[in-house]
């Protein structure tokens, strides 16, 4: 019976490890989360940045807006303890290139159980595409740099450091009709940490609590089994 029990358990281990394995990726990269924002208008993008490194923590975001996505306007939200700088090429009028939030202080950094939300407002967003890719780079304490600029080749494919991309919708079917300029990302969105993938965790929640259920169970039949093999 104690082997049976031991096995038992071992197996219910062994599942919960697994679903760990299958649901942490999921939510451990730089993504965006929030309302689309309106082609040919003005929105606020919020990102979502994870601690990933066990021995050192994130210490500077740097976005980069690419090639065709030429923002006029580009303002961020505070964020305590850090400072914003808002890049552009040609001059003060010219397109917005990159966005860095950078720690005031390297001690104030976040670890790998802690998550940042870096926002901004601006425009005009393009016209004429569903989403915008914005490679990122997460630097931290040690130097070392993780470049989250990888776009999925379809719909099947999940790249090992994918950027963050923009969701654009037109300008009738945005939630906000305004230039974003009066809005703060504060206003709009909860402090939590939520993204697409929100189905994960229920989904996480509720297998294991089957898991939990049929490892009762089992446990329970060993020992009517060993307690009718002693009789």
């Amino acid at each position: 019976m104690t082997h049976s029990l031991r096995r038992a358990g071992a197996v219910t281990t062994t599942a919960a490890v697994a679903l760990l394995a299958f649901a942490a990726p999921a939510a451990a990269h730089v993504r965006t989360d929030g309302d689309p924002v309106p082609q040919g208008g003005y929105g606020i993008v919020r990102l979502i940045v994870p601690g990933e490194s066990a021995t050192a923590s994130t210490v500077r975001l740097t976005v980069t807006l690419p090639d065709g996505v030429d923002l006029t306007s580009a303002r961020t939200l505070p964020v305590p303890g850090w400072t914003a700088t808002v890049e552009r090429e040609g001059g003060d009028t010219g397109r917005v290139a990159r966005i860095s939030w950078t720690v005031t202080d390297p001690a104030g950094g976040y670890g790998v159980d802690e998550f940042r939300d870096f926002s901004f407002s601006g425009g005009p967003w393009p016209d004429d595409v569903d989403s915008i890719a914005l490679p990122s780079d997460q630097a931290y304490s040690d130097g070392s740099v993780v470049s989250w600029n990888e776009v999925a080749v379809d719909d099947a494919s999940e790249p090992e450091h994918p950027a963050p991309e923009v969701a654009l919708v037109a300008a009738s079917d945005a939630h906000s009709h305004g230039d974003g300029h009066g809005d703060t990302a504060s206003a709009r969105h909860e402090d939590t940490e939520t993204d697409g993938t929100t189905w994960v965790w229920p989904t996480v929640s509720v297998v294991s609590l089957v898991l939990a259920v049929a490892a009762i169970a089992g446990l329970g039949l060993v020992v009517r089994r060993g307690r009718g093999a002693g009789s």
